[in-house]
Formats: structure tokens, C-alpha cells, sequence
């Protein structure tokens, strides 16, 4: 998810509901301009902090499921994570032989202790090689680059990521798992609940 806020310019404040980076460039897309706004202007920009922290908890939520699952079944590979609220999930190649909604109330289990545990995330750097040889079953969605950022939680695997993330897993807070869904692969979907 993009990160919001809001840009001050003298004494008029814009909100801001979208950041991309474009052409090596962060730009900041808002629902109105400023009839003074002038380039080079001086601009203070305020992310707004819940939305982020909201919004790195979901991300470290999906990659913690991610985890749990691959170790639970390791036949089930990480696809795609959609992070994004509502409606986050994450999918799996491969097939579950388990009954779907026991599966999922293991998994939800085994988030838990996790979370429980305050398990570090830590960010890192790695090569394309080094990452790959991690994850074969992934390398062909790593993007080639020199440096790859990566996220670990507790022991697990490394994944590539470039995402905001928790301090430990702890910081996810109440996660319920609502959804599995066993067709073309696994998808798990997820929400956070109010602390």
C-alpha cells in the first residue's frame, strides 16, 4: 500500500492518498492543487503514521503466513501476496491434500504462536544468486538486480521485498484468518483486528 499523508505548504495543507515511484522519482498524487504552487517551493511532508504501521503490519502478516504454510506443507510454494486492505490474501502454488478448513485453523494456530513469540524481522540485502539459491522455487519472480532487499522473520527463509515492515512479529497484533480458498492452487485471506 502506498503511504499517506500530507504536504504543507506555507500555510496550506494538502492531503496526500497516494506516492509511486516513477522514472526514479517518489511523486506525490493529490486531489487538489494550490493555485501558488510553484516549482522548487518549499514543501514539509508528514507520512501519516497509523496508516503506515497499519499497513506494515498487513505486509509482515502475509509474509508470516507465507512462512507458516511452507513449513506446515512444504509442497505449498508462496505466489502472490496482496497485502493491500481490505481484502488481503496470500496464494500458494501446489495442492493441499488436508481438509481445507482444518488446514486453515492449524495455520491460524501456528500464526499465533508467532506473533506470540515476537519473532524479529530483520531487513536485509542479498544478490539475485544468493537470494535464488534460497528460493529456487521462486527465483524466476525475484527481479534480476544486484542488490535484492529481503525480508526474515525468526529463522524462516529469507523472501525478496521491498515492502515496510514490523520490528518483530509480535507487532502484527490480532490477525484472523477468514477464507481458504483450494482451487488452481491455495489462497489464504486475512484481516487485521483492532488491538
Amino acid at each position: 500500500m502506498s503511504d499517506r499523508g500530507t504536504l504543507t505548504l506555507g500555510e496550506q495543507t494538502l492531503t496526500c492518498q497516494l506516492a509511486l515511484q516513477r522514472d526514479g522519482a517518489v511523486r506525490h498524487y493529490l486531489t487538489d492543487l494550490p493555485d501558488n504552487l510553484k516549482p522548487e517551493a518549499p514543501l514539509r511532508l508528514a507520512i501519516d503514521a497509523p496508516f503506515r504501521l497499519m499497513a506494515s503490519r498487513s505486509h509482515s502478516a502475509g509474509h508470516l503466513i507465507s512462512h507458516v504454510v511452507e513449513t506446515l506443507r512444504p509442497g505449498l510454494i508462496p505466489d502472490k501476496g496482496h497485502h493491500f486492505l481490505p481484502g488481503a490474501y496470500v496464494a500458494f502454488q501446489g495442492e493441499l491434500a488436508d481438509d481445507a478448513e482444518r488446514f486453515l485453523r492449524l495455520v491460524q494456530q501456528q500464526v499465533e504462536a508467532a506473533i506470540a513469540a515476537s519473532l524479529p524481522v530483520r531487513i536485509g540485502a542479498g544478490s539475485f544468486s544468493d537470494i535464488a539459491a534460497l528460493r529456487p522455487e521462486l527465483a524466476d519472480k525475484i527481479p534480476q538486480q544486484a542488490q535484492i532487499r529481503t525480508v526474515t522473520i525468526g529463522d524462516y527463509r529469507p523472501f525478496a521485498c521491498g515492502g515496510t515492515h514490523v520490528p518483530h512479529s509480535g507487532a502484527i497484533g490480532a490477525l484472523a484468518l477468514r477464507k481458504i480458498k483450494v482451487k488452481n492452487g491455495m489462497r489464504i485471506s486475512y484481516e487485521l483486528l483492532t488491538d
